[in-house]
């Protein structure tokens, strides 16, 4: 199964000056990277408190979290041409401009709501499948990376489903 290019973040806070302080996006085979981002310092202004960006400590960014230029290369290199799937289409679109601000580059992609994946499916089936992981997983949707193995093995779920139901399979 090809998986589509599904990416989640997590930010500073939820204002429009919001920055990216982690990341997670899938790969083709299903497998995902997931990365903490360094602030730039013009970001830092942008705190109200110095010490926290939401749940992470401004000194575990800054020690552990890659530099923003180098995420937005990753992440080309990685996914170097469609549209990104993500939960929240405009904020994520914003983190993907402060990402390629960073690179003196324009964004160069544009992000689709996940739920356009998921076809014919009832919202209630994609909620109600997101939720039995959810559970089963004890994973935070709050959180980038787990919040990409959601929507995995979510997407995993239905379209496994969908085989069955119409006969198909990639073999």
């Amino acid at each position: 199964m090809q998986f589509p290019a599904m990416i989640a973040f997590e930010y500073s806070h939820f204002e429009p000056t919001a920055f990216p302080t982690a990341v997670a996006w899938t790969l083709d085979s299903g497998l995902y990277k997931a990365v903490l981002i360094q602030p730039d310092e013009p970001w830092l202004q942008t705190l109200s408190d110095d010490s926290t960006a939401l749940e992470r400590p401004v000194s575990e960014l800054l020690e552990l979290g890659e530099n923003p230029a180098d995420v937005g290369q990753e992440l080309n290199a990685d996914r170097p041409s469609g549209p990104l799937f993500a939960e929240e289409p405009d904020m994520v679109q914003n983190m993907l401009e402060r990402l390629f601000d960073a690179l003196h580059l324009d964004n160069p992609y544009t992000v689709e709501p996940i739920g356009s994946l998921f076809g014919p499916w009832p919202e209630t089936d994609i909620d109600q499948t997101r939720q039995l992981y959810m559970d089963r997983l004890d994973l935070s949707p709050h959180i980038a990376e787990q919040n990409i193995l959601l929507w995995r093995a979510t997407y995993a779920h239905l379209m496994q489903q969908a085989e069955i139901i119409t006969g198909a399979s990639d073999e």
